[in-house]
């Protein structure tokens, strides 16, 4: 299935024309196996050999962190691997925001925004600007994925900005959770004996907490509970009265949620900073996959707050937006003078959220 001509073909096109690219390739609905020999594969295969290559010739050392033929083993391996998971949460999470669920077109959608980040890769191995280049790179990949993700998976217009932050918050957040578990057992393999010895019980205890939130919601159990949510606000819907006007129970309903919010806010910010204190020590597993946890609820509180109260989360938009707009436009209409001195009457409650 190996295609060298189709490989050239595809990297061309999308260094040249991304957008028409993606159309094109989209429109073929190759299978995730083609998408993978025909691109992904050989593309990280001639980044890393043309990294080694830059980096012997200016000996600035291309060993990906390990060292010599195991580091690029264990980072080619990563990388492939790190492809399917890209692919696995931006399909998953299409069908949550209306778009259409294909595995082969989410890995066809990867397979093209990765191509950037090789080239990146390959160029890492330059001394000095090597790094900078790869990250430049890698941002280019992410923006890649933003504009192809219409063409590939269908997500509605309204919901594409949700889809695709949801959908990098929670690669942040596992690709965070397996740097803490490896680095935790590659540190303690290099103070033992063995890898056999490398995670204590006490690491193990944590690890299992965080799979299956047994006592106090684990990580992913969190995440879960988190996109449950959100995926409920989504479905809300909410009629706007036909004069347009605001009543003092709903005023009163968004300062109490948003005061929630912002209690809830300060809170995890809280816990995030005494853990990136350290106070004297360094941080347990646990405290770190909690402020994991906490990240992920800091994105959605104020949706956290209006549904677990039982409340309409489109009400509560439309209610903002409407508090937000009489604060600017005082007296453009009828609607908006009764919204505007309603405002004045809770003014200080409202600014001081602001």
């Amino acid at each position: 299935m190996f295609d060298l001509n189709a490989t050239q073909k595809w990297i061309t096109a999308v260094l040249k024309a991304p957008e028409a690219a993606a159309q094109e390739y989209a429109a073929m609905g190759a299978p995730f196996m083609q998408s993978l020999m025909q691109l992904t594969l050989p593309a990280y295969a001639a980044a890393f050999v043309i990294g080694a290559i830059i980096a012997g010739i200016l000996g600035s050392g291309f060993d990906m962190g390990y060292g010599g033929a195991l580091g690029f083993t264990v980072m080619f391996v990563f990388q492939l691997a790190w492809t399917f998971l890209f692919a696995f949460v931006f399909d998953f999470l299409a069908g949550t925001f209306g778009g259409v669920r294909n595995f082969d077109n989410a890995y066809g959608m990867v397979a093209l925004a990765v191509i950037p980040a090789c080239i990146g890769t390959a160029l890492s191995g330059i001394a000095w600007i090597g790094g900078l280049l790869a990250l430049l790179a890698a941002i280019y990949s992410i923006v890649l994925t933003w504009q192809f993700v219409p063409h590939f998976l269908k997500v509605p217009e309204e919901n594409r900005g949700k889809h695709f932050g949801v959908s990098v918050l929670v690669l942040l957040v596992i690709g965070a959770v397996f740097g803490v578990i490896f680095s935790t057992m590659f540190f303690a393999a290099a103070v033992t004996s063995g890898l056999s010895d490398a995670v204590d019980e006490n690491t193990e205890t944590v690890i299992e907490n965080v799979l299956d939130g047994e006592g106090s919601p684990g990580l992913l159990a969190g995440a879960e509970r988190v996109g449950n949510l959100v995926a409920e606000a989504e479905e809300d819907t909410y009629e706007p009265p036909s004069d347009g006007e605001l009543t003092e129970e709903q005023v009163e309903t968004y300062i109490r949620n948003m005061e929630k919010t912002k209690a809830l806010r300060d809170r995890l910010d809280s816990n995030l900073k005494k853990i990136e204190g350290g106070e004297g020590s360094e941080p347990s597993l646990d405290a770190v996959f909690s402020g994991l946890g906490d990240i992920t609820r800091l994105a959605t509180a104020e949706t956290e707050v209006v549904k677990t109260s039982g409340g309409n989360w489109a009400e509560h938009v439309w209610v903002k937006t409407t508090i937000e707009t009489a604060r600017i436009q005082q007296d453009l209409n009828d609607a908006v003078k009764h919204n505007y001195e309603l405002y004045l009457e809770y003014q200080e409650k409202i600014d001081a959220l602001d």
